[in-house]
């Protein structure tokens, strides 16, 4: 079963002309790395925070299994099922690295004993030390930053991983890693990953390419 679809969805910002996404019908499945690329005002963000569930169509539905988003606790939805990733990394700056993985966890009822454990195999898996689990942010380059983000985006349990340009504040080596961590997450871990990129290397290495302009999607190579 896919894991988002988009049917008939379009969306429209209150006193503006025309629609931001404009009836969009779409399929987001596990496994795989989806690009969406496009020029700024084109609709990507429009359609990530749909997806997001951080807004809702004007008209049509977006599905999580099956199930429109309408219908389920957008709240639960968005702390359990989806996670993001941002090109400004969001992490908190007071909190160690170990402390920013395990907080997501800890959310959701897991206690800080049983969160740690977890939290240092998923910062493992992305390539970050013992040592630099104990620094604080700004201690980080940026790239491994940004694979710490990638950590505490896995700490949920979300099967779909959200990237809003998050590639956009790394040089190209970084880039290259950290595509190379989300295309594994999707093609060995069965993640369902989407990507709003600028950069045409990161969409070259998805598996499906789709372009956006004046609130249409289509797929673009």
């Amino acid at each position: 079963m896919s894991a988002l679809t988009l049917e008939n969805v379009s969306y429209k910002y209150k006193n503006a002309q025309g629609n931001a996404v404009s009836d969009i019908t779409c399929k987001f499945e596990e496994g795989n790395v989806y690009a969406i690329v496009g020029p700024s005002g084109s609709g990507k963000s429009t359609l990530l925070s749909l997806l997001a569930g951080l807004d809702l169509p004007t008209e049509g539905e977006v599905a999580f299994d099956g199930d429109s988003l309408k219908g389920l606790n957008l709240d639960r939805y968005r702390r359990e099922s989806i996670s993001m990733i941002f090109q400004a990394f969001h992490l908190f700056p007071l909190m160690t690295v170990m402390e920013n993985v395990c907080f997501p966890m800890e959310l959701c009822g897991v206690t800080p004993k049983d969160a740690r454990p977890r939290a240092e195999k998923l910062l493992e898996g992305v390539g970050i030390t013992k040592d630099q689990m104990g620094r604080f942010p700004s201690k980080l380059s940026g790239g491994e930053r940004q694979r710490v983000a990638i950590a505490r985006s896995l700490a949920s349990n979300a099967r779909i991983i959200l990237g809003d340009e998050p590639t956009g504040n790394l040089d190209g080596a970084n880039t290259q890693n950290i595509v190379d961590i989300l295309c594994s997450l999707a093609h060995e871990q069965g993640y369902c990953v989407i990507i709003v990129t600028h950069d045409m290397e990161v969409a070259e290495a998805a598996d499906v390419a789709l372009r956006m302009r004046d609130g249409e999607l289509r797929i673009d190579f």
